[in-house]
């Protein structure tokens, strides 16, 4: 698993510091070692897009294969010369966008998009919507509270390579969390494990193998995994378990910030939160997966 996560975190580096894409059309053409989350960071679009663009029905794509890498036609894939322009202070809310995609398309952190707009990291934005995506403008206190959180960031680990790595792996927290919410409404089916219905451990184990982390299949066993994490540390794409069932972690969801967390509960996969009573009766810890080997 070590060698899996490893290679996720360095996939991430694209997309924390992404490179516009060398492109004049919108179609690219798959090369050997590329994968859908790679190809999806260096044209600034989710991989759920590619997968809808294209009527992929998994992540298995092939070399010399044609993706469409943008819905608006050839005109949409930005030359470099055309890259998102930090002087812009505003950005309308495109279909499939997330907080996420937003952040790393104009290269600023999701702590500023977040202090900028008055959003949590669980904050749900739409089609149409205008986020400031530039300090210009903001109001001393908005920027101060960025800029402290940014710093809160950077500031885990002694060095800057510790610092990045602490960053990369919050990022991929985030994407995890966000490709959860494809899945909310989705039925509960005890045994599932997707596409289109889902027990608990089903669900975390599918979405943490869309970014190439393989999971055991139980709650149980996923609890083996990575390393504890404490209640006021959680971070989003932190895996939290509870006994619902007896004694041991019989059931879990994906922690997305705010206090909150997806699972798939006993009808569909919703959003429930950790301060509600039942859910705080039961609650048994949290593991983080993402850059541990466990």
């Amino acid at each position: 698993m070590a060698a899996s996560i490893g290679s996720v975190v360095a996939c991430l580096g694209v997309c924390l510091a992404p490179t516009t894409a060398m492109a004049s059309s919108a179609t690219y053409t798959v090369r050997a070692g590329d994968s859908l989350y790679e190809i999806a960071a260096k044209f600034h679009v989710t991989v759920r897009q590619l997968e809808q663009w294209n009527h992929l029905s998994s992540d298995v794509i092939h070399p010399g294969q044609v993706l469409v890498v943008s819905q608006g036609g050839a005109n949409a894939v930005r030359s470099p010369s055309h890259s998102p322009s930090s002087s812009a202070t505003t950005y309308v809310v495109k279909p499939g966008d997330s907080l996420w995609s937003i952040s790393a398309k104009f290269h600023i952190t999701m702590a500023q998009l977040e202090a900028w707009n008055g959003l949590t990291p669980s904050s749900a934005i739409h089609p149409g919507e205008s986020l400031r995506v530039s300090g210009a403008g903001v109001t001393s206190a908005s920027v101060q509270h960025g800029t402290a959180k940014s710093a809160s960031l950077s500031s885990r680990g002694s060095s800057p390579a510790s610092s990045n790595a602490s960053l990369m792996q919050s990022a991929l927290g985030f994407a995890v969390a966000d490709y959860a919410r494809n899945f909310l409404g989705d039925p509960y089916e005890w045994g599932a494990a997707g596409p289109s219905a889902f027990d608990c451990s089903g669900l975390i184990q599918y979405v943490y193998a869309h970014f190439y982390i393989q999971l055991p299949r139980t709650s149980y066993a996923q609890y083996d995994v990575g390393i504890p994490v404490s209640e006021g540390n959680l971070q989003p794409g932190d895996i939290v378990f509870f006994d619902t069932y007896g004694s041991g972690p019989s059931h879990d969801g994906i922690y997305i910030g705010n206090g909150q967390f997806i699972n798939a509960a006993s009808v569909s996969v919703e959003i429930d939160s950790l301060s509600d009573p039942y859910w705080a009766s039961h609650y048994v810890g949290a593991r983080r997966v993402i850059g541990e080997t466990g």
